[in-house]
């Protein structure tokens, strides 16, 4: 995999794909498990794929690769606000749906431009940002289900607050992770991918694993009686966490996140064209919006 290019456009894309069904089996789990136990899940049966992954990688193409000090600052980071962003977006399913819950989750868009140009010294250029703040428009009108005036006074909403908090820990993760891949020196663009997410994938699983042991250990019980429903959570995780570090190590976190709303534009043009469903004008204006936002900050941003 050569950096440069557009191949990070199809990786970003297949990590979406990945992401959604992840999100989708990791809400199910929810039956079984507690936010934080389901949150788990995805970290603790990815792992072992990763550390597969890169034990072919340096089998078959053995490189040497710079560690400074700052990767393991970026991506200890990364891992905890992660971890944080993946259980709050959990207990945004849990206090409302499914659906709801994600859309908030997108509000990282801006977040994440913010992030970036702060910390790794990556801002968007004008019309970039004119994106940004139009994909953020477009996922709160598609969130305002009942109207915008009906949202605004529904700002207490938890399912808004806890989505809306997903999307800043979230956020923070892809700056985090874009920061540690960058730092890494020596190596081609894949085993620096690997080596970034085994590190990540390391600290969720210990730190995360100890916070259950101490505080909820009915849950490692119940993941070990659902291990086959949480093995499908941890491959879609391995695959969708892969594509992002990849493609974040490619380009830009902000590109990168901002081409991930794609998703949202897909599921209402599956709900209209497929489903048939009937759409507010609203609806309409809102995905226009994120699909416009898209493509000035993936061409022009």
């Amino acid at each position: 995999m050569d950096s440069g290019g557009l191949i990070w456009i199809p990786v970003t894309l297949g990590a979406t794909a990945a992401q959604v069904m992840r999100t989708a089996r990791q809400h199910e789990l929810r039956g079984h498990l507690s936010a934080f136990g389901a949150a788990y899940v995805r970290f603790l049966f990815a792992w072992p794929l990763a550390l597969l992954s890169l034990v072919l990688t340096w089998v078959f193409s053995p490189q040497s690769i710079g560690i400074p000090i700052r990767f393991c600052l970026w991506i200890g980071a990364a891992a905890v606000v992660q971890i944080t962003g993946t259980a709050l977006l959990l207990q945004a399913f849990r206090a409302r749906d499914f659906a709801i819950g994600t859309v908030y989750s997108k509000s990282e868009v801006i977040l994440v431009a913010t992030g970036s140009a702060i910390f790794l010294d990556e801002p968007l250029q004008a019309l970039g940002w004119v994106g940004a703040v139009g994909v953020l428009v477009g996922v709160v009108l598609l969130a305002a289900t009942s109207g915008v005036s009906a949202a605004l006074k529904g700002l207490g909403d938890r399912a808004a607050w806890f989505g809306v908090a997903a999307g800043l820990f979230f956020a923070f993760s892809a700056v985090g992770i874009r920061g540690a891949s960058t730092s890494l020196a020596g190596a081609s663009v894949w085993h620096r991918t690997c080596f970034t997410l085994l590190a990540l994938l390391t600290f969720q699983m210990l730190i995360h694993g100890l916070l259950l042991s101490a505080f909820d250990p009915k849950q490692l019980v119940g993941i070990w009686r659902n291990r086959y429903k949480c093995f499908q959570v941890g491959v879609l995780s391995f695959v969708g966490t892969t594509g992002w570090i990849a493609a974040m190590t490619l380009t830009s976190a902000t590109k990168v996140r901002t081409l991930g709303q794609l998703e949202i534009v897909l599921a209402f043009l599956v709900s209209l064209v497929r489903l048939k469903e009937r759409h507010h004008f609203r609806d309409y204006l809102g995905s226009g919006l994120v699909l416009l936002g898209i493509l000035l900050v993936v061409a022009l941003g």
